[in-house]
Order: structure tokens, then sequence, then C-alpha cells
């Protein structure tokens, strides 16, 4: 009678059926092992499932070159070292059978982390003028790859042509020179790890001297000053900043709005209009200390303090849009309009305006302070057009009254109030009929007319600027 074996993968659990007199089942490899890399020192472990009829008869060993290892289904390397790397293959078979064993094959990868097998000294003094020799080498598997650094710097972004790095030596620094003095650092690094190690390089005691001395700087106000400040020598000179006495920055001294930087000048953000005046740059070590001063400017922002507003004018009057500035500038308006225009102390005048002046102006003044801009508009409103194609009929359910329809006019840039209707009765002169017509609306019924006599109707509009020409007479 066939019996259910449980057997677990991965962690899954599988129920196969197996029949004591089945015949016997070749051996398989299910899951193989899987090619791995570590760490020297570190565990590993590869692993083989395999199955085979019987269960019982089944036996799992590891290879390597030809070598048996041991059994089981699982290999555990405790610390492998880099000699552990290479081919292991997992043999699976049926003892006392003849089946033909199974195989699968993985490669393990040990890798090493790095180790110096030469580095600097804590402190290594250099003579001006002369090459220096900062040992760094290293070894691992895979072979770790060096990489410099000069005060957290990388020396590939210095670009320094007198930097030279070998593999067999390390770092060389040729012609040593007063800014060559700092820490560096030597890196390690490869895919088992990195390690490093640095040195201080002293260059010869050199008394101070500017490399970049502060300029003078004219900025305005609200933006950033910006002073520079480089100074070689050895040891280092450090820099202070002062404006009279007061000391603004420092290596123990910061005030708010001042900042050191790491290049040894001074920023200024923001500069207001008080931090006009002299800044000193002193730069001192133990063979001395020099000074160079240098003047800041600060300007006034330029601003219009009364930026020109929207207008609307009548057709044919004049326009005038006022502006003013913050300072003393020379005003620019845009739109040149020709003899028509005159543009004095900011304010833009436009004179016998019409429909072709409607638009939006822009006034800029501009001085070494910046440059500011502000835009109004211009509306020209005139009369109303008067209305097209009045027309009137008889209403074909009541004979005492008219149907009027036209076409709404243009409304001369300024929205229409009403309309007004009038009306002639045989000939007599003209009278107001409807006084406030919807403007919305472009016909209306004039009722209460007299058989027998005779009618003519004419319309205008009407807006803010007063009332427009009549239509067209209706024919009688």
């Amino acid at each position: 009678m066939a019996e259910i074996h449980p057997i677990v993968l991965q962690n899954r659990l599988f129920n196969v059926w197996l029949d004591p007199e089945s015949e016997l089942l070749a051996p398989a490899i299910v899951i193989g092992p899987k090619d791995t890399t570590v760490v020297a020192g570190s565990e590993a472990t590869l692993e083989c499932i395999a199955n085979a009829r019987p269960v019982d008869s089944l036996v799992v060993s590891w290879k390597r070159d030809g070598r048996r290892l041991t059994g089981g289904r699982r290999l555990v390397i405790p610390s492998p070292r880099s000699s552990d790397s290479g081919l292991y293959v997992c043999e699976a078979q049926l003892s006392n059978s003849s089946a033909k064993p199974a195989e699968a094959r993985a490669h393990l990868t040990v890798i090493e982390p790095p180790s110096l097998t030469a580095q600097p000294k804590r402190k290594i003094f250099a003579e001006l003028d002369r090459s220096v020799d900062i040992p760094c080498l290293a070894t691992g598997v895979p072979q770790p790859r060096i990489e410099w650094y000069k005060d957290a710097v990388p020396l590939s972004k210095l670009a320094n042509p007198r930097y030279k790095v070998t593999a067999a030596a390390g770092l060389t620094v040729r012609r040593v020179q007063p800014g060559d003095g700092g820490i560096y650092q030597c890196f390690a690094r490869s895919a088992a790890g990195e390690t490093q190690a640095h040195t201080q390089l002293l260059v010869s005691s050199v008394a101070p001297t500017f490399t970049s001395p502060p300029f003078d700087q004219t900025v305005t106000d609200g933006n950033t000053a910006l002073f520079t400040c480089q100074a070689g020598g050895a040891p280092r000179p450090a820099i202070t900043w002062r404006k009279g006495l007061q000391v603004l920055a420092s290596g123990s001294v910061q005030v708010p709005r001042f900042t050191q930087l790491q290049s040894g000048g001074l920023q200024i953000q923001p500069v207001s209009f008080q931090d006009s005046g002299e800044y000193t740059c002193t730069a001192s070590n133990s063979q001395g200390s020099i000074n160079h001063t240098a003047a800041l400017t600060v300007w006034r922002r330029t601003i219009i303090s009364v930026p020109p507003t929207d207008k609307r004018v009548i057709k044919g009057t004049t326009a005038v849009l006022d502006s003013s500035s913050g300072i003393v500038a020379v005003p620019r308006c845009l739109r040149p309009l020709g003899a028509r225009v005159a543009v004095r102390q900011g304010s833009l005048t436009i004179g016998q305006t019409w429909s072709g002046d409607i638009g939006d102006y822009t006034c800029t003044v501009t001085s070494q302070a910046g440059n500011d801009s502000h835009s109004a508009r211009l509306e020209v409103i005139e009369l109303p057009h008067s209305p097209r194609s009045l027309t009137a009929r008889l209403n074909d359910s009541d004979s005492r009254s008219v149907h009027l329809s036209w076409l709404r006019p243009f409304d001369g840039n300024s929205p229409l109030l009403y309309y007004l209707l009038e009306l002639s009765e045989n000939n007599s002169p003209w009278k107001v009929y409807l006084s406030e017509v919807d403007p919305a609306v472009s016909e209306v019924s004039v009722g209460g007319l007299t058989p027998a006599r005779t009618y003519q109707f004419r319309l205008c509009a009407v807006n803010q600027v007063g009332r427009g020409q009549y239509s067209a007479e209706t024919q009688r």
C-alpha cells in the first residue's frame, strides 16, 4: 500500500506518494547550490536539495577539485579564506545502487577586506620647493583602489599637476609650496570594505603672504557682498576680519550676517546700507602678520514708490499715467507713441487719445542700484456707435403694434447703460417713446398705435460717456 511522505523544500511542505513496490527513482537535484560571494572570515553556506527513491538510500555529498569534502545537503565553511574560492560540486546518489548520480555546481568567491601594507606617519615635515613622498599601499581580494584626499577634498577635484599618485609608491608632492600643508587621507576601498590612513603634512615655517587680497566692492542693499582673502604661509595663516576695531569673523568669532568662508573670504548677507565702510583682513602665523583693507559701498535699491495706476479716459482727452521712484533715477517708459506723447519726471502724458492708445504701459526705472518696473492699463472710452439695421414690421397678431429689431452697436469700450427709443407720428417732431430699453435686448414691441397714421422710429445707445448717435430712421 502506498504511503505519504512529507518533504520540506525551502520551507515549503510537499507530500510525496511513495509506493514500496514501485521501481527505483534515479537521483535528481531539486534545488541546486547558488554562486555565492562572502567576505573572508564570514561563514559561507552552500545548500543542495535532491530527491530519489527510496529516500532512505539517498546520499548527498560535496566535492571540490575531485576531492570529497563532506556529506549532507548543506556545506558550511565557518571561516573561509581566499584559498577556499573555487567550484563546488553537489552530488546526489543512491547507496548500493547503480543509478547514475546527479550533480550541481556553484562557485564560491571569498573576498578579503583591504589591508594597508604601507602607510604614512602621523606627521610628515617638508621643505619648500622639495618633493615629499606619502606612502600608502594596500592589498586585498579584489585588489582595492586607492583614493587620496587633502583636507577632505578629493585630489581629483584639486587637479594640481604637482600631486602625483602611483600604485608603487603612493602620493608624491613635487616642489612643495606653503599651500600644500594640511591633512592627507588615503582610502583603500573594494567590495569587501575599506580602510584608511592619514597624515599631517607640515611645511617649513613661512611668513604670511596674500595670494588673493580683498578688493573694493559695490553692492545693492539686500544683496550679498563677498570679499576674497587668501593667504599662504607655514603654518597656515589664521584669518581675522575687522571693521574698524570690531572683530566680525575669525576662527572663534562669528557676528550674524558676517560669515568667514573656508577660503578665508568674508560674506555679508544680506547687506544693509549701514554696512558701508572699510573692512580689514588680517593673516597671521608664528612668523608674522599682514593686513589688507578694502572698502564696501552699498547702494540703496531702486524702487518705484508710487506705481502707475490703471486709467480710463474719454476719447480725445489727455491721459496722464503717474509714477515716481524712491531714488534719483532716469525713468524710461516703454511704448513710444509719437508727438502726442510726453514723458516728464516719471509721468507719461498722452494727448488727444483714441482707441489705438488702449493697452498696457510699463514704466521701467533703471539705475546702477537695480531696476524696477510697474505696468498700468489705459482704457479709452467714447460715445457708443449708432445701432445698425433698425427695422420695423407690423405685428401679425396685433394690428396696433409694431415689432422693432436692430443689431447691437459698438459700446465705445464702456458698457451700455440703456437704449433710447423715439418715434415721429405723421411727420411730427420726434419724441421719446421708451426712455430706458434694456441694453441686453435687440428687439422690442411698440403698441397702442393709432390706425390710419404714419410712424417712424429711431434708436440710440447710452453709456458712461453719454448718448451716441441715432440709428437710421425706419421707413414710414
